[in-house]
């Protein structure tokens, strides 16, 4: 089965770091993200905070940990005959940051598929992707929204109501029996 797979929040355990940095940098003490929309939980213009973003590129994607349980559930899915596709909405010049993350924690990968902040519905239809495992709601209703359907991995930014063909995991052991469930 050919499996989407998002980076940040799903593999990437980013966000505790992006609000550890992001309040040093903006003189906060904000406790959690509850908006996937950082700039408007920080007050700053979006362009604002996208330029601490390219100006600390290494540090923001390269020192987060994996997501508990992400490295063992992709080597277990890839064991199991899987095909996964990481489709992020990083951007095509975070490319190499991006893949030495991935060799650093020896998290398996083959293709990594960059949006710039675009849809990932199309790219998602153009592989074929059987599931597609999301943290963003936005994203995950668009993609299920298309047929495909989408194992959201809880977080404080996503806890909306779900929409159909969504369906929330707690962590990456639901994830997996999400996943051997549509087989």
């Amino acid at each position: 089965m050919r499996i989407g797979v998002d980076i940040d929040g799903v593999i990437c355990d980013s966000y505790p770091l992006w609000l550890q940095e992001l309040n040093r940098h903006y003189q906060k003490n904000i406790t959690a993200i509850t908006d996937y929309e950082m700039h408007l939980l920080f007050d700053v213009p979006w362009d604002d905070m996208n330029d601490f973003f390219v100006k600390n590129v290494e540090t923001l994607l390269g020192l987060p940990q994996p997501v508990k349980g992400a490295k063992e559930g992709i080597e277990s899915l890839i064991r199991e005959g899987n095909e996964i596709i990481y489709i992020t909405a990083r951007t095509p010049e975070e490319r190499k940051v991006t893949l030495s993350w991935f060799r650093k924690h020896e998290i398996p990968f083959e293709h990594v598929l960059f949006t710039g902040f675009k849809s990932k519905v199309d790219l998602v239809k153009q592989w074929d992707m059987k599931v597609f495992v999301e943290d963003y709601m936005k994203n995950a209703r668009a993609i299920a929204m298309a047929g495909v359907p989408v194992l959201l991995l809880d977080a404080s930014y996503n806890r909306e109501e779900a929409a159909a063909g969504v369906t929330r995991c707690r962590n990456w052991e639901e994830i997996l029996a999400g996943i051997r469930g549509l087989k």
